[in-house]
């Protein structure tokens, strides 16, 4: 190759590379990615035992994240979800450090800049945090930033306005550019049994009062006993038809009062813990009873769950 075409080939990498840099300036503006940050969380607020969520001109619809005997659970927003449900505990502890560490460029300050970013209480999103029902913290979250991974906000004592590098009103399924109802669908828990293969020494399933199956592990064998004959099973073989099963996913957490009438159970039991599921019909589904919690779930998952052996 020439000197000459050497030359222009270097040339054009130095043209396209200043392209690159300008576009990502564009699409990330350096106002949070580069600006010196203030820092609006506090290390105390990891310690939220409730987390409180509603839009400002909704107050009656709140969103409740609450810590209760060893197990985070989901209350609202809407009456008709105003029963306990299992929350995603890793998703909850993963927003309060994030919040916690919340840090942002101020953009703005005084009471006549809110309306323009959606913070004043009326129209903001109130996300608060509390512990033994002492407020930790009170943050109104506005308008969507410059960018999807951004948004504007203020603690409610503050007359500051400052635009961070997160998403909070996606956290909450809000697509909008502005401040809508907070949605609890993310933070459900619909896992309704998970096994620990390792920890697996038996599994029951009785339907309508009679024994299905019953898979017992002997040394290094398991056992499997139905319709009144036993036969040996290889470990691999167990594994393999337990994954096409387990876990059992719910569509959805329903009312404990749906639970009517036992038709089935499933009886789990390992070296550290032991499970009882209850099974119960509504309509073409099945509703799954775990400790104080019930579960929806579809016709095909149970069906499958019956024929596992």
């Amino acid at each position: 190759m020439s000197p000459r075409n050497l030359l222009f080939l270097c040339g054009l990498l130095v043209i396209l590379f200043v392209m690159y840099l300008v576009v990502q300036r564009a699409e990330r503006p350096a106002g949070v990615k580069e600006a010196l940050l203030i820092r609006i969380g506090k290390k105390e607020w990891t310690g939220a035992d409730e987390i409180r969520i509603w839009l400002g001109s909704r107050p009656e619809k709140v969103l409740r994240l609450k810590f209760s005997e060893g197990r985070w659970e989901i209350w609202g927003p809407s009456d008709k979800e105003n029963f306990p449900r299992p929350a995603k505990e890793a998703l909850i502890r993963r927003l309060l450090s994030e919040l916690a560490s919340l840090s942002g460029e101020e953009r703005a300050r005084g009471k006549t800049y809110w309306e323009t970013f959606d913070l004043v209480e009326e129209k903001a999103l109130h996300l608060v945090g509390l512990r033994g029902g002492r407020e930790l913290f009170h943050l109104l979250i506005g308008k969507r930033g410059p960018y999807w991974e951004s948004c504007f906000v203020r603690l409610k004592a503050s007359e500051s306005v400052y635009l961070v590098p997160e998403n909070l009103l996606a956290r909450f399924e809000i697509w909008s550019e502005s401040p809508g109802e907070p949605s609890a669908e993310p933070w459900v828990e619909k896992t309704v049994l998970s096994l620990d293969y390792s920890d697996l020494r038996s599994l029951a399933l009785f339907w309508e009062g009679k024994s299905v199956y019953l898979l017992k592990k002997e040394k290094e064998k398991w056992l499997l006993s139905r319709k009144g004959r036993e036969e040996t099973l290889s470990p691999e073989e167990v594994k393999k038809r337990l994954r096409g099963v387990f876990p059992l996913f719910a569509e959805k957490v329903v009312a404990p009062e749906r639970f009517q009438k036992e038709v089935g159970r499933l009886e789990v039991r390992g070296g550290r813990s032991e499970r009882k599921l209850l099974f119960g019909r509504a309509g073409k589904e099945f509703l799954v009873k775990s400790g104080p919690y019930v579960y929806q779930v579809k016709a095909e998952e149970v069906k499958r769950l019956r024929e596992l052996f």
